[in-house]
């Protein structure tokens, strides 16, 4: 098992416990302001980092567009893939949100083909499509089949900016081969383009969330500086069909740990729920193995 694959399992489990944390928080406090807490104790822990390890240092001879390259990855998957998943969440449902979101991978792997210039086999294309395919019927393996699948836009255009972000990484790791460090630069500036447009919409006007909102948000900053910070690793060690297809195992977290979080009673194990496990521990193999 290579490093990048390492890394790829760390960002899945960070990922799977941050987006568990992140859905109790935002049961205390808007969409908008959960996204915001959660990404600002990410970026402390990053800043903290960068300064214990002395990296500031190599940004004196990063060129610009490495650092456009890296703003413009954290504003599109997490300014604009975030709000809009989170808008999806209340229109759709978080089932099958994650179910049409689960197509990321497939943008991510048919993009890297012509921008980044990497080769896919039939077989690793096929162990993605297994993959996405387990992350379908797991997601929506809780959910009643009842009901339209109203406005699923909106969780579709969150699958392509999610597949489109990995390939600013890469790009900007040309010019600043230090992967930790470009995300908290670009994380740094696209908080601050955060900041202007809560501020412009009025969010901070609306009455402050609750004291233990804030501790949700402290703890998902902690999960998810690990999460982030192994994603943007692994699409520097690995190409982004193994990386962005082993990241996906973060659904299998979440759904292990809500029943737990959320007081809720232990999800049955469903035929749906049973072979999208099974599809989704199978793609993966195939990715890591024979891709």
């Amino acid at each position: 098992m290579t490093a990048g694959v390492v890394w790829a399992l760390v960002a899945a489990v960070g990922f799977g416990f941050t987006q568990t944390v992140n859905r109790k928080a935002n049961l205390l406090t808007d969409a908008y302001r959960t996204a915001f807490g959660l990404l600002v104790s990410v970026e402390v822990l990053l800043i903290l980092r960068a300064t214990l390890t002395g990296e500031w240092s190599l940004l004196s001879t990063a060129p610009w567009w490495a650092i456009a390259a890296f703003t413009g990855s954290t504003l599109i998957h997490y300014l604009g893939g975030w709000t809009l998943l989170a808008l999806s969440q209340q229109s759709i449902g978080v089932a099958r949100t994650g179910a049409l979101v689960s197509a990321a991978p497939i943008v991510g792997v048919l993009l890297a083909i012509p921008i980044l210039g990497e080769s896919l086999t039939l077989v690793t294309f096929l162990g993605v499509l297994l993959m996405v395919g387990g992350v379908f019927l797991v997601s929506i393996s809780g959910a009643r089949t009842a009901g339209a699948w109203t406005r699923p836009w909106l969780a579709l255009t969150v699958a392509a900016l999610w597949g489109t972000s990995p390939m600013l990484i890469r790009i900007g790791l040309r010019g600043l081969d230090a992967p930790v460090l470009g995300l908290t630069v670009g994380l740094g500036l696209s908080l601050i383009i955060h900041a202007i447009a809560l501020t412009v919409v009025g969010t901070w006007k609306r009455p402050a969330p609750p004291r233990n909102a804030f501790g949700w948000m402290a703890v998902g900053g902690v999960t998810g500086a690990v999460g982030i910070g192994a994603q943007w690793i692994s699409f520097g060690l690995t190409t982004i069909a193994i990386a962005i297809t082993v990241q996906q195992l973060a659904t299998l977290i979440v759904v292990g740990l809500a029943p737990l979080v959320f007081d809720a009673r232990i999800e049955r194990i469903t035929v749906p729920l049973g072979a999208g496990t099974a599809a989704m521990l199978a793609g993966s193999a195939v990715v890591v193995w024979i891709g």
